[in-house]
């Protein structure tokens, strides 16, 4: 198991509207069968989608040490996108933060509650939040490919590390499996904080991976 693909996979955590999603999952009837069609929702589009990925990089040759030269080329592009998607969200002006984030102005329930009342439209939410790949989780996948391994292996190490990205729903769900009625608070003093900070933290993010794969690219292209 690549421990860099890891390292990219926490940094592909970094996701607020996933967290903010199962906090308002969280609200109303059915919170544990909602909140756990939400999350294997996402496990299951995200894992097919970095399989795709695996076969593709794969069969195309973009992987390994024989390939290098396009494997490395691969990594500075996504690098650069990174450094980019961060220097964007560095300059775009966040939004307030509201009670109409958590409820209507009417003070009912929010839209999203709204929307999420039932388990299928819990289910297609998931689907929805994880089927645009992140770069970071793309250049995950592609360090599993470049490792070399089985394929049993990259898709073992394919597992953990979807497992360790998706950690941010995760925990909020099994919070709210066990102990639903301690974790509705908890969860939402979580989301304030997210709300305050989860733009610095995919700034970082972003920054962080994208130089990792510029530097790694460029050794790539020279060695």
């Amino acid at each position: 198991m690549p421990p860099q693909a890891l390292a990219l996979a926490f940094g592909a955590s970094i996701y607020p509207p996933a967290a903010a999603a199962v906090i308002a999952l969280g609200r109303g009837s059915q919170v544990r069968s909602r909140v756990f069609a939400f999350v294997l929702a996402a496990l299951l589009i995200t894992y097919a989608i970095g399989a795709v990925m695996l076969l593709l990089l794969v069969e195309l040759g973009i992987n390994g040490p024989s390939h290098y030269s396009p494997s490395a080329a691969v990594d500075l592009a996504i690098g650069v996108g990174l450094l980019a998607l961060g220097a964007w969200l560095y300059r775009k002006r966040p939004r307030q933060a509201g009670a109409g984030s958590a409820q209507s102005s009417s003070g009912g329930p929010s839209k999203i509650e709204r929307y999420l009342s039932s388990r299928r439209l819990a289910f297609v939410l998931g689907l929805t939040l994880y089927a645009l790949p992140s770069p970071i989780y793309i250049a995950a996948v592609k360090t599993i490919a470049d490792a070399g391994l089985s394929t049993s292996s990259e898709l073992a190490a394919l597992a953990v590390t979807v497992a360790v990205m998706l950690w941010l729903i995760e925990l909020p769900m099994l919070m709210l499996l066990i102990v639903p009625e301690r974790a509705a608070s908890e969860l939402e003093r979580l989301n304030l904080w997210f709300v305050r900070n989860g733009r610095v933290l995919a700034i970082v993010a972003s920054l962080a991976a994208g130089v990792y794969l510029l530097i790694r690219g460029l050794s790539g292209l020279l060695s």
